[in-house]
């Protein structure tokens, strides 16, 4: 499974780098189009607009790592969303010394942020159990229930069992089966078959894996090794590359389009009041 998803997630890479290449107006070396405006090549001279699908909250009746990494994003996105819609307005209006009455304490959920991905947050107790030799899912859950007991966010039930948690997400509460947690985080290839796919006669993915192969060694090599293992992990991986999505954005002039559910049963031309103010107050629009 682990060598499927690489392949996938390289191949996807490949297609989505050459897309952006290929879309570049440097590719275009200044041609004129056919209506004969002049297509810069130079990038200071051009935009880019860019479409973020935002990622949906997730709540089952089972959520496993996947959840929390997806919904861990959704907390970025819509502390974004807070900064752009909310707090850069009242800053705006309390430096022209404009009262303005917007509590946005109300809707930030910086506190859930920092208990995912804080200094002692549940990603670094999560990759400090995938380095221990004996580490596993109950123990990363006591230690989360332990470091964070004083914190409103992480719920902890006397019904859970020793692989459970909880944590309030600005969308609602929801409870984590941490079962699996510690293989998912580990879910990266030997280095030995990273070898034998670096001969495989499609040059696409022998390339990627070669390159892969390459980073690997070098973090292995690295003479901290504790802190080189805990950057192969996913959660380290979804951490950066989450950053880097966050960080583009902030660089942006962003618009948002909020898509209301009218009901539950996708019923043509019903609406269900409580389903959709639930959702206006989950994103932070109305309190």
């Amino acid at each position: 499974d682990a060598l499927a998803k690489e392949i996938y997630s390289q191949i996807v890479s490949v297609l989505v780098d050459k897309m952006n290449k290929r879309t570049h107006p440097s590719h275009f070396g200044g041609r004129s189009d056919q209506v004969g405006a002049s297509i810069a090549a130079d990038e200071k001279d051009t935009g880019c607009i860019s479409l973020l699908d935002l990622f949906g909250f997730e709540t089952f009746d089972k959520n496993s790592f996947e959840q929390l990494c997806i919904n861990y994003a959704n907390e970025h996105l819509q502390n974004r969303y807070i900064l752009d819609n909310f707090q850069s307005v009242k800053d705006d209006y309390e430096f022209e010394g404009i009262e303005i009455d917007i509590d946005c304490s109300t809707t930030n959920n910086s506190e859930v942020l920092n208990l995912v991905e804080g200094r002692m947050g549940l990603i670094s107790i999560i990759n400090e159990e995938c380095v221990r030799p004996s580490g596993n899912s109950s123990s990363f859950v006591y230690k989360a229930k332990m470091i964070h007991k004083e914190n409103s966010h992480l719920v902890s039930e006397k019904l859970h069992r020793p692989w459970e948690f909880g944590v309030k997400h600005f969308a609602g509460l929801v409870t984590y089966d941490a079962t699996d947690f510690i293989e998912r985080n580990t879910d990266q290839l030997p280095l030995d078959l990273l070898e034998c796919v670096t001969k495989c006669t499609n040059s696409i993915i022998s390339t990627q894996f070669d390159t892969l192969l390459t980073e690997r060694q070098t973090l292995m090599q690295s003479t901290r090794r504790k802190q080189g293992a805990m950057s192969m992990t996913i959660c380290s991986k979804f951490r950066k590359r989450l950053a880097g999505l966050i960080e583009h954005i902030a660089a942006t002039k962003t618009r948002y389009v909020r898509c209301i559910k009218p009901n539950e049963n996708k019923n043509p031309r019903v609406t269900d009041h409580m389903v959709t103010m639930r959702q206006l107050d989950s994103a932070g629009i109305v309190t």
